[in-house]
């Protein structure tokens, strides 16, 4: 699937050596972990993060010297020393089922419909290229793997991405800002981004970038507990609805009686 990718800044083509992606216009960016990069500025992710990629390579046995080397060489003179945004319960993280619910008052809620289960109730069950865009733990990407081969989950924590990664054996993992897909034009089948799009500071931006990489036929699922001005915002980029849901119970459960509930907004979009 290497072949999808595309320079995030120019949308030139790349090439892949041992620990750096090149573009010809634009540079390097590094290839940590077998996991390109592909953000706009990758020197400035490698120093805000530079600490948290670090850890994350050990905790993956992958902090080859040549690895090191590369993430200090990109991070030189920044030193934010910023942690991955990754929220994801510990049993998500484990693969583990959540524990059985105490509370009576959640029990119509939890028997309801859940946003990723319509994803993959409206995702066809076999499928070409399909991108998942804030894979985080990989719960969701276990299923989609299933669906294809050609699964690349993506997210701008390098342990989000090993962690699906690994969980599904997706055909490949990279990191990259939603805001400019680092994708060639028309190759993408499905993007699928569940609870992602009111995390970003331009959806818009996202719906953009995301018409360019969807190929004419192919769906944009998303799910989102604040659609805002999704609806307006889509049409706006050029997209149509083909399904839709809203009300959809999205249940976040800690322990038994610590439970997050959100109600999310679904759209499949072409």
């Amino acid at each position: 699937m290497k072949k999808l990718l595309r320079c995030p800044s120019c949308g030139g083509a790349l090439s892949f050596a041992k620990v750096l992606v090149r573009c010809g216009e634009c540079g390097p960016f590094p290839l940590l972990a077998g996991v390109p990069v592909l953000v706009p500025d990758p020197y400035d992710w490698c120093g805000r993060y530079r600490e948290a990629v670090l850890s994350t390579l050990a905790e993956f046995d992958a902090a080859k010297p040549e690895s090191v080397e590369c993430v200090n060489a990109f991070a030189q003179g920044i030193d934010a020393s910023e942690r991955f945004g990754d929220d994801w319960t510990v049993q998500e993280l484990e693969g583990r089922s959540p524990p059985e619910l105490e509370s009576d008052a959640l029990d119509d809620i939890s028997k309801r419909e859940s946003p990723r289960a319509w994803l993959l109730k409206t995702l066809p069950k076999r499928v070409g290229a399909v991108l998942e865009l804030g894979c985080g733990a990989g719960v969701l990407s276990e299923q989609l793997a299933k669906r294809t081969r050609n699964l690349m989950v993506a997210d701008l924590s390098l342990r989000a991405v090993l962690h699906a990664r690994t969980r599904s054996n997706a055909a490949l993992g990279v990191v990259m800002d939603a805001h400019t897909l680092p994708l060639a034009a028309s190759s993408l089948d499905a993007l699928v981004a569940e609870n992602v799009v009111d995390l970003l500071d331009e959806p818009r931006a996202f719906l953009a970038s995301a018409r360019v990489a969807v190929k004419a036929g192919g769906s944009l699922l998303l799910t989102t507990p604040d659609p805002r001005e999704l609806d307006d915002w889509a049409a706006e980029e050029k997209w149509k609805v083909r399904s839709e849901a809203d009300g959809l119970p999205w249940l976040r459960i800690n322990s038994s009686r610590f439970v997050e509930v959100y109600f999310a907004r679904a759209l499949e979009l072409h």
